[in-house]
């Protein structure tokens, strides 16, 4: 008996260590490939709120594989894909013959509003030449309030959905119609690419294009990676703002995995003698327009919210309030009557414990008696994402890197950076949810927590063959 017990062991310790090497090998071999699945998503506009779109991520990026407007959404061209531009449910403004630029060369013109019928002509443009137009009725029911452009010959496929508008509602303005839009989704079209197996994105290379069996499981893409060692380093640049009141202005910026971050700086300091190891998260940089009604809050994401207090069109004030999760920070009167006086800078004291330090900008443009009511137009908002802001430390680890230096900004042309190096994949441990988001890296296929730092890793050293992330 103890003869067939000892055999027995002996047999299993053999089993369990032909296992492990099996296992191990596997891995090795697998290592080397990423999959990239094509997810549903919801679009921002809320009156679309019963539509989803395809999307897959690719090396931090979004992309959306051409579709067509009537087909099931798991038969779309998984390898055709096209750079997603805009998902926002953010509200527009504009008067006739005024352009929306939408970014990438895309651009969105009222041609017309007609107040009196209740309609406005819309124009599509790409790099300044017509693409298409549309005339949109506002009160002939909600399914006519949405424009789907769709085109065909977008690399070789017809009937392609390209862009999304929804119009909400029509206003006469003292001097001027506007009209305000509150969804706008676009794609890169004009610069949608098909990918063939053994095309190479970086140091990737396309190793398989999988079939999609059901809604649940829709179609992928395998990727093979090779992976370098070097370290990373992050400058920080003088940025302009969105806002084209602030074009003569610069702030500083640098860009960590995927993720811009703002050195914490204080008001009228220079560039480069920002706190580059006191960071927070950019929230907003935008030049788009924003109207509020007395009372509206508009929310700025990440518990940061904007409320026009009270609208005084007599005096030409509006009195504007910054809170966060529903808590006070700052309030302006702000006045309309000179362009100096339009901007509203918000800077806080003991921002990770720098004084006088800038966490907002505000643009009001202008003022308008609406049919209703009185509204305050805003064409720009800078936000950085003061209250989550971070120090950081020599040895610290982001994303599998850890930081090795910390250079101090000399001048405009030299105004700082960070140094990173990577830990060994079996030093890593399994990011948490949020880290695997603020990396924007996805990969259903691995599961383990090594094989989730080699392939960061790999798409990270095909960033740092730049000197910037």
């Amino acid at each position: 008996m103890k003869n067939h017990t000892a055999i027995l062991l002996a047999a299993l310790v053999v089993l369990t260590v032909f296992a492990a090497g099996t296992a191990s090998a596997t891995d090795t071999a697998s290592s080397n490939n990423s999959t990239y699945n094509v997810v549903y998503a919801d679009y921002k506009c809320e009156s679309w709120s019963d539509e989803q779109y395809p999307v897959i991520d690719l090396f931090g990026d979004k992309y959306v594989p051409l579709f067509n407007d009537s087909e099931n959404i798991r038969d779309l061209h998984v390898n055709k894909l096209a750079r997603l531009v805009l998902d926002s449910n953010e509200t527009y403004t504009f008067k006739n013959n005024e352009k929306l630029n939408l970014g990438n060369g895309y651009a969105l013109e009222a041609k017309k509003i007609d107040i009196d019928n209740e309609t406005v002509w819309l124009e599509f443009t790409k790099d300044g030449k017509f693409v298409a137009s549309q005339n949109i009725s506002v009160n002939t029911g909600e399914n006519n309030k949405t424009w789907n452009v769709t085109l065909d010959n977008v690399e070789g496929e017809n009937n392609i959905v390209v862009m999304k508008v929804y119009v909400n509602q029509l206003f006469a303005g003292v001097e001027n119609n506007i009209v305000r839009i509150d969804g706008v989704w676009l794609i890169d079209y004009a610069n949608a690419r098909t990918l063939n197996i053994g095309d190479k994105l970086g140091d990737f290379t396309l190793k398989e294009i999988t079939s999609g069996v059901d809604k649940s499981n829709l179609r992928g893409l395998v990727f093979k990676n090779d992976m370098n060692n070097s370290s990373v380093t992050c400058n920080i640049v003088g940025t302009n703002y969105k806002c084209s009141s602030w074009s003569n202005e610069q702030y500083p910026l640098i860009r960590l995995f995927e993720e811009n971050y703002v050195p914490l700086f204080a008001n009228n300091s220079s560039i480069w003698q920002s706190n580059i190891d006191k960071l927070a998260k950019l929230v907003l940089d935008s030049n788009e327009t924003y109207t509020l009604e007395p009372k509206e809050n508009l929310d700025l994401g990440h518990g940061y919210a904007l409320e026009a207090k009270k609208i005084d069109i007599v005096n030409e004030t509006v009195l504007l309030e910054l809170t966060r999760n529903g808590q006070h920070v700052a309030e302006k009167n702000i006045s309309i009557s000179s362009e100096d006086n339009k901007t509203w800078n918000i800077a806080l004291d003991n921002v990770q414990g720098e004084n006088d330090t800038v966490v907002m900008k505000v643009h009001v443009k202008q003022l308008f008696v609406g049919t209703e009511k009185s509204i305050v137009w805003i064409d720009g908002i800078w936000l950085i994402d003061y209250a989550n802001a971070r120090t950081l430390n020599i040895g610290d680890k982001l994303e599998g890197f850890t930081l090795e230096k910390i250079i101090g900004g000399v001048d405009e042309a030299d105004p700082g950076s960070l140094t990173f190096e990577s830990v060994p994949a079996s030093n890593c441990s399994a990011p948490s949810d949020s880290e695997k988001v603020s990396a924007k890296f996805t990969n259903k296929s691995m599961e383990s927590s090594i094989l989730w730092c080699k392939e960061f890793w790999g798409y990270i050293s095909m960033k740092s063959k730049q000197t910037f992330c």
